[in-house]
């Protein structure tokens, strides 16, 4: 097995604006409902094991059917175990980069190889270079975040199909972890073609990070092939209960939604009008804006004094989760300071 880097967010600071979760915990309402369900639980039981109960009500949040649809222990645990079927020693999977660094990880663990598009913020995707260069590559398996984790940007649907037809013999994994806030999803051609996979999550726009629950949507024919390998009872008791009493409330995640996404525009509007920026941020469809600047050091030790937490990449980028109005604002001030004081 090759030498694998382990995944690791920091969880360190007042505010947490490094792992895209929601700011605000679920709905003091859900919580009572939860409480007193957990009270009827029995804990020396086995949990479902078809999960049919979380998989019958997302499938219904999506306009799917519970057929369609497998639930894991996050959607990590479906990539993973996508990853583990279709790579092993000598095959090769097929990403972008940036992307998620989980998709590294689960390769490693299997020993295979991990081919790369490059797709820095201020380019351009090119649909025929990536399929020319997967095609040259003969890649085995094509994983990403769509939007991009941790760009934001959007792959456009007419290009997503010119993928799938390309490489029609491939399996191709849409990440939608974010899909959520922005208005595009590949969910409506599951069936239309027989190598795509979607997967999704309930931690960032349902603010359900701490509840670990995922799900992977594709044909009722490929879902029947995958069930067939899934772990028994990945998905405990307690999560169960949860997810099954917070999906009856979309309603108030769907007013969440658009708060965040309102939130999104409006922090990113402000920071356009901020004279000579000492970061450069972009526009984003996710929850969150990833940013480039020159000046990190300043701008940590400010954050540190201000209790909040940002993702920090090993280069020149950065990634700031939309927080409260409140949070937002401060990483504003901090924002305006600095570039004030690299101005003098």
């Amino acid at each position: 097995m090759k030498a694998v880097s382990q995944y690791k967010a920091n969880q360190s600071g007042t505010n947490l604006l490094n792992a895209n979760e929601s700011y605000r915990n679920l709905e003091d309402t859900i919580i009572s409902e939860i409480r007193e369900a957990i009270d009827t639980i029995d804990f020396n039981r086995y949990p479902e094991d078809e999960n049919i109960n979380i998989r019958s009500a997302y499938a219904s949040l999506i306009q799917k059917q519970a057929t369609q649809v497998i639930a894991g222990n996050g959607s990590d645990e479906m990539l993973g175990l996508m990853i583990s079927l279709f790579i092993k020693q000598g095959k090769k999977l097929f990403t972008l980069s940036p992307d998620f660094s989980m998709y590294d990880y689960y390769v490693s663990i299997q020993g295979g190889e991990m081919v790369k598009y490059h797709y820095g913020i201020n380019d351009t995707f090119d649909v025929e270079a990536f399929i020319k260069q997967g095609t040259q590559e003969a890649i085995d398996l094509i994983v990403f975040s769509n939007p991009n984790n941790p760009t934001g940007r959007l792959i456009k649907q007419n290009e997503l199909k010119q993928i799938l037809e390309a490489f029609s013999n491939i399996p191709v994994i849409i990440d939608e972890a974010y899909a959520d806030f922005c208005e595009e999803t590949m969910l409506d051609y599951i069936d239309e073609y027989d190598n795509l996979y979607v997967t999704r999550t309930l931690s960032k726009a349902y603010a359900m990070a701490g509840v670990r629950c995922g799900f992977l949507i594709s044909n009722k024919k490929n879902i029947d092939y995958i069930k067939t390998y899934k772990v028994p009872y990945n998905v405990n008791v307690v999560t169960q209960t949860i997810v099954k009493i917070a999906l009856k409330h979309t309603v108030l995640f769907e007013q969440r939604i658009e708060e965040i996404k309102c939130s999104r525009e409006a922090l990113y509007e402000a920071y356009t009008n901020i004279q000579d920026p000492c970061i450069t941020l972009y526009p984003s469809t996710a929850n969150y804006l990833y940013g480039t600047t020159k000046y990190k050091e300043q701008l940590f030790i400010a954050l540190d004094k201000a209790g909040i937490t940002i993702r920090n990449y090993e280069d020149d980028s950065i990634r700031i989760t939309i927080g409260s109005k409140q949070q937002n604002e401060k990483i504003l001030e901090i924002i305006r300071q600095i570039s004030k004081e690299v101005r003098l």
